[in-house]
């Protein structure tokens, strides 16, 4: 019978994943391998990465904790097991760099426990075959969301949070308007179309105590955003790179006119 080792384990999903993916999917696979494998991976040792992309190791807090961990004199693991390669990472950069300083200076290795890879000079190109084909994935995965997400601007489909003055009442479902929030917004394309500056409108604001969804007093950046966003006259934006994309949006519900908006932002242009 083999000794117990100690290990620790490294679970990562981001928000777009599939069920197969989930914390307990991945962490019932490894606790199996580990049982049959004699790892012993103690509670405190179990790191977790929820809702996190895989391209940024400098992102992943608890990624970031069981390297310092690992790196503890003597390291308390010698193994770090993850449901698959693509987990530890999907950057073959962040990929080479932090399994190098876990072999060279902890020596700990990186197990996946559904891609069983030998310890031989074949394992090295079929890891990094491996680590490409996740990175591949990513980068693709990617793409392919921009040109999903650029279809639905053509079409003038709502995909971002709501600004001030719209509520989400249902997921998934577009905007709705929050006529007290909506009655500001009015009130400050008004007294912009009537010459007030930003200043003096800010000044009302703060004197009427009128303030932010989150309670802070609006700003000259605030009151701008506002007064050049076309959600409020029912026109969405989308910017595709070399393109700005504009279109009118059967999702959205103006809550001031056209003509309201275009005599505040002369620059404003529908075609």
């Amino acid at each position: 019978m083999n000794p117990i080792i100690n290990g620790a384990c490294y679970i990562r999903v981001s928000t777009d994943e599939q069920a197969e993916y989930s914390p307990s999917a991945q962490k019932r696979a490894i606790f199996m391998y580990a049982k049959s494998h004699n790892i012993n991976i103690a509670p405190c040792y179990i790191f977790s990465d929820e809702g996190v992309s895989g391209r940024n190791a400098e992102k992943r807090p608890a990624f970031q904790a069981m390297i310092k961990c690992a790196r503890c004199k003597p390291s308390p693991f010698s193994v770090i097991l993850v449901h698959k390669f693509d987990r530890f990472s999907r950057s073959r950069e962040d990929s080479i760099v932090y399994k190098s300083l876990l072999k060279r200076e902890c020596d700990i290795r990186v197990i996946s426990v559904t891609e069983p890879v030998e310890n031989d000079k074949f394992s090295i190109i079929l890891e990094a075959f491996l680590e490409a084909m996740a990175e591949y994935y990513s980068v693709n995965l990617g793409e392919e969301v921009k040109k999903g997400m650029t279809e639905k601007a053509y079409r003038g489909g709502f995909q971002t949070r709501p600004p001030y003055g719209y509520n989400i009442i249902q997921s998934g479902r577009p905007p709705v308007i929050n006529e007290a929030e909506a009655n500001v917004i009015r009130m400050i394309f008004d007294m912009r179309s009537s010459q007030m500056t930003y200043r003096d409108i800010g000044d009302f604001l703060y004197q009427s105590n009128i303030k932010t969804r989150k309670g802070n007093l609006f700003t000259r950046k605030s009151i701008s955003y506002i007064l050049k966003n076309p959600i409020y006259c029912g026109y969405l934006t989308w910017n595709c790179g070399d393109e700005i994309i504009i279109r009118k949006s059967d999702e959205i519900s103006p809550i001031i006119t056209l003509e309201l908006f275009t005599k505040v932002n002369p620059w404003f242009s529908t075609s």
